[in-house]
């Protein structure tokens, strides 16, 4: 039989125990709350950066509407640039996370390119300002506008969580 001081041991470890567990399970429910409910940016407020070698330019969203919603659209920021540079187009954690595509505009429609990126697969794309119409030729098509689209969670005006189309559109002007 365990003397009276193996047993007090004894209860003394299971009683530690037993608060240990309490307090690791208290933390890791008060950690996943947080990380639950901890603030996004709302879509309106996300920007996306288009640099050249020569400027950089923080772009906020042309538009941005929910599914099936005819968009109020905003003005669209000019960035100019050289005919033998390129843009290089970055995009926050919130839209990387996720889906997002990537359409060039040029001022001949057989260049016009869109790309789709999936969720973490890059942050920065490079787009040339200028590109030729045909393999080996020398006529080029110049770079009218880049639009970077992806599907961001917002809050409507009941304050509820709802999923919005955001598009960032910049111009540009090529010398």
């Amino acid at each position: 039989m365990a003397s009276r001081t193996t047993r007090r041991r004894n209860l003394i470890q299971i009683t530690a125990l037993i608060v240990a567990v309490a307090i690791v399970v208290a933390g890791s429910i008060a950690f996943q709350t947080w990380w639950n409910n901890r603030p996004e940016k709302e879509p309106r407020e996300v920007s996306i950066e288009v640099s050249s070698p020569s400027s950089s330019q923080e772009v906020f969203p042309f538009s941005i509407c929910e599914p099936g919603v005819t968009c109020p659209e905003n003005t669209v920021p000019v960035i100019t640039v050289n005919a033998d540079q390129e843009l290089t187009v970055k995009v926050p954690p919130q839209v990387s996370d996720h889906g997002w595509t990537l359409l060039k505009i040029y001022d001949d429609p057989v260049a016009n390119d869109q790309s789709f990126y999936t969720a973490h697969e890059t942050t920065e794309v490079t787009v040339p300002v200028s590109t030729p119409l045909k393999k080996d030729s020398q006529d080029r098509t110049k770079l009218v506008v880049i639009e970077v689209s992806s599907v961001l969670i917002g809050h409507d005006e009941k304050g509820e969580e709802t999923p919005y189309t955001v598009t960032w559109s910049i111009r540009t002007t090529v010398t």
